[in-house]
């Protein structure tokens, strides 16, 4: 699980991270970092293993497991149809379709002090951030741009999310979200 982050500016994009996913390189290695120190401790807990059988492991049955730890071990094991990364190969690839749909039976536990489904949060946009080519091209800016905010322990409300999304369906531009330090800042800035 990881921790409660304060919102911090990307050295790249200046967005705050890592709200410039996919875009922005530095945005993408954070979210990638943040994935790999929860599977580096994952298998610091289990002393000296072959990580390929425990990645293959964490495929076989997903359940329980933290997230950030399946999506480290799907990184792990490539898809024998397509050769990519589980989960990550083309949208056409039936294998990668099924374990890109079945990552969402990891374990999603909210960290302290945290709205409830504030890490269902963040693993939905960490997914439509680093792997775009599975969402509409329109919402995986949104998606991104949520992320900052979600670290810092955010959440919005149904309504808020509700309007938000509709917003950027209608073609809002989600520039609105830089700077911003909480939904209710980004509901505010909305024309």
């Amino acid at each position: 699980m990881s921790e409660v982050r304060f919102l911090a500016s990307c050295p790249e994009c200046q967005r705050f991270q890592p709200a410039g996913a996919p875009a922005c390189s530095a945005c993408v290695e954070w979210i990638d970092a943040d994935i790999e120190t929860a599977w580096a401790a994952q298998v610091a807990e289990l002393g000296e293993v072959i990580e390929r059988h425990v990645a293959e492991a964490v495929l076989a049955d997903p359940r329980g497991v933290p997230w950030r730890v399946v999506d480290a071990a799907m990184l792990r094991v490539p898809c024998y149809a397509c050769g990519e990364p589980s989960g990550t190969g083309p949208v056409q690839c039936e294998p990668c379709r099924f374990a890109h749909e079945h990552r969402f039976l990891a374990a999603e536990p909210d960290r302290p002090d945290v709205p409830p489904g504030n890490e269902h949060a963040i693993r939905v946009s960490t997914v439509v951030a680093r792997w775009p080519h599975w969402f509409p091209a329109h919402v995986v800016p949104l998606y991104a741009s949520t992320l900052p905010l979600l670290y810092a322990g955010d959440l919005p409300t149904t309504p808020q999310a509700q309007a938000i999304k509709a917003w950027v369906d209608r073609g809002g531009d989600v520039a609105v979200f830089a700077g911003a330090t909480s939904f209710t800042d980004v509901r505010s800035r909305m024309p």
